[in-house]
């Protein structure tokens, strides 16, 4: 069979992932960048043929998507949803699989999370994701034509989640070296000062936010690892969908996605420990200043005690004489360099 691509459409904007669809039979392309309603038309001409295609997460776009998918309100709300962490579902035939591409940003410590939810059957593939998020997700199943070609659709959800594992071992490589960069003054003995301990705050924010995704992602991915693995059977739509060669691509997703629930409560105790080095070294360094200061406290007592004494309107032993001011001075000092000697010996000063 030819390859016959349709234009690139005219309400194209900026941003915009491209193509935006593809219908392939094979390693034959029968269409591209296609509307819904043609790709529609083109998948019914031929049952050996395949479609994906990406839709912006708005419900107008959403809505003929929908019906295609036969997806029932409960279903479009957690498409859409923004709280919805990841989940494996199922609404008839269709599986849903609802996860996040998320990205760390060092200049500011924040943990970036981009909504993306995939509808998969034997025959059609729907990527429901913003531009910025949708333009890799495109980009990864441009780039698989081959394995699409050979496996359908199965060979393309796994690229998907398999790019979402990715990103989050990604994030969790640039939230390792933030923490590694932040706790270095600990090993010299220095407590965080403020704009370290305000970073600290973010990074941990960072890993709660990390941790909120990776766990649920890692069941997530261990479900269709399993569903990969079964026998395919009508009652079992996703194993229907995905037994055959994609399980042991499916079980290698699910060991990185746990990989990364795993690294996740990793740094998020390192990160703890370091908070809670900071505040026994902060609790040290403040004992430390105590001590200097009760030792200088003391030292000073010496002579505003001696002078204390001879300032009083009363004679005493050498009282105007330059024998009693000797006298003093010597005390003074002896006094005030036997308390120096003594505290220094003890690491007070």
């Amino acid at each position: 069979m030819s390859s016959t691509i349709t234009p690139v459409p005219a309400d194209r904007r900026a941003g915009d992932p491209a193509p935006r669809s593809r219908v392939w039979r094979g390693a034959d392309t029968v269409a591209a960048d296609v509307s819904v309603t043609e790709l529609t038309d083109r998948l019914a001409q031929e049952a050996q043929r395949r479609a994906w295609w990406w839709v912006p997460r708005h419900r107008s776009a959403l809505t003929e998507t929908a019906r295609l998918f036969d997806l029932d309100d409960f279903a479009v709300e957690d498409v859409l949803s923004d709280r919805e962490p990841p989940k494996l579902d199922v609404v008839g035939s269709t599986v849903i699989v609802i996860g996040a591409l998320v990205r760390f940003d060092a200049q500011t410590d924040e943990l970036h999370k981009d909504r993306v939810a995939l509808l998969a059957t034997d025959r059609m593939l729907a990527v429901i994701a913003d531009p910025p998020a949708a333009v890799p997700l495109i980009r990864r199943l441009a780039d698989s034509a081959g394995g699409l070609a050979a496996d359908g659709v199965p060979a393309g959800l796994h690229v998907l989640v398999d790019l979402m594992v990715h990103t989050q071992g990604q994030a969790l490589l640039a939230i390792a070296d933030a923490a590694d960069e932040l706790t270095t003054s600990l090993f010299d003995d220095k407590p965080m000062n403020r704009a370290d301990q305000l970073q600290a705050f973010r990074i941990r924010q960072a890993i709660a936010g990390m941790r909120r995704v990776s766990s649920p992602f890692a069941e997530l991915a261990a479900d269709l690892a399993g569903a990969a693995g079964r026998p395919a059977a009508d009652d079992d739509p996703v194993a229907a969908l995905l037994h055959g060669s994609t399980a042991r691509r499916f079980e290698d997703v699910c060991d990185h996605a746990r990989h990364a629930a795993r690294e996740t409560d990793t740094v998020r105790e390192m990160l703890s420990s370091a908070y809670e080095t900071n505040l026994a070294l902060s609790d040290v360094h403040l004992n430390v200043i105590m001590k200097k200061l009760s030792a200088w406290a003391a030292i000073i007592a010496v002579p505003t005690l001696v002078t204390g004494f001879f300032g009083m309107n009363v004679p005493y032993p050498g009282f105007g004489e330059t024998r009693g001011f000797v006298v003093g001075t010597v005390v003074i000092v002896s006094a005030a360099t036997g308390l120096f000697v003594l505290f220094k010996r003890n690491g007070w000063l």
